[in-house]
């Protein structure tokens, strides 16, 4: 999968995330380079399907080491000119590697992650931890290398007519903990590109899968309920395990919550008991139950916070009065992008404003307006493009 950030949003190296299929009406209005990153090999881009993760250990649960193998696209003769304020074409300033909450790696931009180019064997330490910006719809934990000036002319010269190998090694040392529940699980390699004025992101992924050893054919655990805020009680009943044996752990994510009083099977090989949610981020979670050497498995949820709807976006935006001209929000769960543009009301998608979520405004001039109770400077770019992003 691809993504592509869309630019001339004051500045601020914000990036916005435009999914390949998002609503082509909708993208035929969005600024400056809106559009989803095109389905052959792009200059200084990721080579489609080369992402790859080799793992030590793919069990669940267990300590592994990961090497993540990708390649650069060849860059063309001609883009290698400046587009301005010393920012080289086809030239990544930043390379991330993102990898699914469920993985654990405490503070892993101090685990000794290094970026490799195969072929040279010039290394880089991934000693940065990749950062989490507002508006920014990659999801995920990782560390990144940034470049700077003309470091990776030499790796990536104009002209080169094949593909640069590289890869990220995160070292069995490190003992980075798999999920606790066996599944396939993304890695994501993530180009970050400064455009002078605005900033491009593209990406591309691989799935690796988690195993768990088959210790039982038959063993298991329910839960009920199987969604719930932190402080939640959960009653999680096992069968199919071995009869009169402890329960030796129960653990949600990676957060012990063996209760006190210890629960046993019966002679039937079942137990009950009850445990609490601990504090945790909105998010799935395995719950995990070990029994006699056997572990079974299951999914919790945790929701996230319920946006308030603040009203219809016409009244949302009311402050705005004329100098409106358009709004986006990019819908992640609906991968499109919805709009509202006052001049055409009844195309318009983008129905109500929900608080903590991004929108792109476009006015018409600079302006000082409240929105939402709070005070906004929307400004324009001295080349007069009025694109502001807010969170509402």
């Amino acid at each position: 999968m691809a993504a592509k950030g869309f630019g001339g949003l004051l500045g601020l190296g914000l990036l916005a995330v435009v999914s390949a299929v998002a609503v082509a009406a909708a993208l035929l209005l969005l600024p400056g380079a809106a559009g989803a990153q095109a389905a052959e090999c792009r200059d200084g881009g990721i080579v489609p399907g080369s992402v790859a993760v080799v793992s030590s250990n793919n069990l669940a649960g267990e300590a592994s080491g990961h090497t993540i193998r990708f390649q650069l696209c060849p860059t063309a003769e001609g883009a290698a000119g400046s587009v301005g304020n010393g920012v080289e074409a086809a030239r990544p300033v930043e390379i991330g590697l993102l990898w699914d909450d469920w993985f654990y790696l405490e503070h892993p931009e101090q685990a000794g992650i290094t970026l490799t180019a195969t072929e040279d064997g010039k290394s880089w330490d991934a000693a940065d931890a990749f950062a989490k910006r507002a508006c920014y719809g990659i999801a995920g934990t990782g560390v990144s290398v940034g470049f700077a000036g003309e470091e990776l002319n030499d790796l990536v010269p104009p002209g080169k007519d094949v593909p640069v190998a590289l890869q990220f090694d995160i070292p069995a040392s490190a003992e980075m903990l798999n999920p606790a529940y066996p599944d396939d699980y993304r890695w994501r390699i993530v180009l970050r590109y400064d455009r002078g004025d605005y900033w491009e992101t593209y990406t591309g992924e691989s799935v690796a899968t988690v195993i768990t050893p088959s210790l039982s054919a038959t063993a298991g655990i329910s839960i009920s309920p199987n969604v719930g805020s932190p402080g939640s009680e959960v009653t999680i009943a096992g069968y199919g395990f071995p009869p009169n044996s402890p329960v030796e752990s129960v653990q949600v994510g990676w957060v012990d919550v063996t209760p006190d009083n210890r629960a046993a099977t019966d002679a039937q090989g079942k137990f009950q008991l009850d445990i609490f949610i601990p504090g945790l981020d909105s998010g799935r979670y395995a719950i995990q139950a070990l029994v006699a050497g056997i572990p079974a498995v299951t999914r919790f949820y945790v929701p996230a916070p319920s946006l308030e709807v603040h009203s219809e976006t016409k009244d949302a935006l009311r402050n705005l009065e004329d100098s409106l001209v358009r709004a986006f929000y990019f819908n992640s769960s609906l991968v499109e992008w919805l709009f509202y543009d006052p001049e055409i009301p009844s195309d318009n998608t983008l129905s109500y404003l929900m608080a903590g979520e991004c929108y792109w405004i476009l006015v018409k001039e600079p302006m000082e307006v409240i929105l939402n109770r709070q005070t906004r400077d929307l400004t324009c770019q001295p080349d007069g493009k009025c694109w502001n992003v807010i969170v509402w």
